[in-house]
């Protein structure tokens, strides 16, 4: 579909019922549908496989620049504490092979710990970041944008690494400071119920958060806006709550992973989990393009610009079957008389 014609179609006064910008529920039943129908061809399981092992490789130097940055400012032993939380969503052996690693550094010795040299932090850093620049590719990938290359990758993939850092900061401290305001007001034996609450609200802000950074910022084009991200974003939430207690369910009450891999189950659980929590992920960055490709609005930040000149290939393309093509295809073309039917029609007159 050229520009103009996509132009023209945003020009149109938005359809009614919409859930989205521009969007129908048929827009959505068809985005929708297109997620699953182009797995295979976005090979979205593989990336996903990719995503988990390099995932796996940064997982603990990730911890341990977590908990190194946040001895600069409190108390490590709050990561510890807080590690419960992802009980139920991480498989058990996992969970103990995480929670010890945890443990170690936390009770580390604390000047080393909260005054960890530039280098040793430096490098947990640069491990850390391998595993979201191969997330980044994965979603470029998705997005059907080209990789950024050489020091563009890199910064980029550093920029995403600290943000995520500095969401799971704000959790931390989020997670201190609630209890102790929620203690203040009156709410008698209410109280525990409103901390476990708030608690569990905050996990949830953190992923949401989490996945807003990693799928505005992530992708090598211009940034979509939060309208954009949110579907996407909320998908991947839902279902890796769901498929992330259903895995653990599953090992704690049929799994025999112990008993296949040995010493190795534990490694081979956590595996598995972050190559769910990876396809995941992929898959809301899927139903965000699908539905960016079933608007001719813009999507992206900034001012309004025509489709072509926005910078996102999926901002810039527009699906066969969404409502704004098919309301373009319907407009009615006026077509001028060729010459010789204007002279003829005149010589009649």
């Amino acid at each position: 579909m050229t520009a103009e014609s996509a132009q023209t179609g945003s020009e149109q006064k938005r359809p009614t019922g919409s859930l989205h910008p521009g969007l129908t529920w048929r827009d959505w039943w068809y985005a929708s549908k297109a997620v699953f129908m182009n797995m295979n061809d976005t090979n979205l399981g593989l990336i996903s496989a990719g995503v988990a092992f390099y995932g796996m490789l940064a997982l603990f130097p990730a911890v341990a620049a977590l908990i190194a940055i946040w001895g600069f400012i409190a108390d490590p032993s709050v990561v510890e504490s807080q590690m419960i939380l992802l009980r139920k969503f991480i498989p058990t052996d996992a969970f103990v092979l995480l929670d010890d690693q945890v443990t170690q550094l936390v009770r580390a010795n604390t000047r080393t710990l909260g005054w960890a040299t530039l280098i040793s932090t430096g490098a947990a850093l640069w491990s850390s970041r391998a595993g979201v620049a191969a997330l980044i590719r994965g979603l470029n990938a998705i997005y059907r944008e080209r990789n950024r290359v050489g020091l563009r990758q890199i910064l980029a993939a550093f920029g995403v690494t600290f943000l995520l850092i500095f969401v799971a900061i704000i959790a931390l401290t989020s997670v201190v400071i609630m209890p102790i305001f929620l203690a203040v007001l009156p709410l008698g034996p209410l109280t525990n119920m409103a901390i476990s609450t708030a608690r569990w609200l905050i996990v949830i802000a953190v992923v949401m958060s989490g996945l807003g950074v990693i799928y505005r910022y992530g992708p090598n084009r211009r940034h979509a806006r939060s309208a954009w991200l949110t579907p996407g974003a909320l998908l991947a939430v839902a279902i890796w709550a769901a498929a992330s207690y259903g895995f653990s369910y599953y090992l704690t009450n049929f799994g025999r992973y112990n008993e296949i891999y040995g010493a190795l189950g534990a490694v081979i659980a956590l595996l598995m989990w972050l190559y769910i929590s990876a396809f995941v992920v992929l898959l809301g960055a899927s139903l965000n393009v699908e539905l960016e490709m079933r608007t001719a609005e813009d999507s992206t930040v900034g001012p309004d610009r025509p489709m072509g000149e926005r910078g996102a290939v999926a901002a810039d393309t527009l699906a066969p079957d969404s409502s704004a093509a098919l309301a373009e295809a319907a407009l009615p073309t006026t077509q001028e008389p060729p010459p010789g039917d204007v002279i003829k029609a005149e010589e009649t007159t």
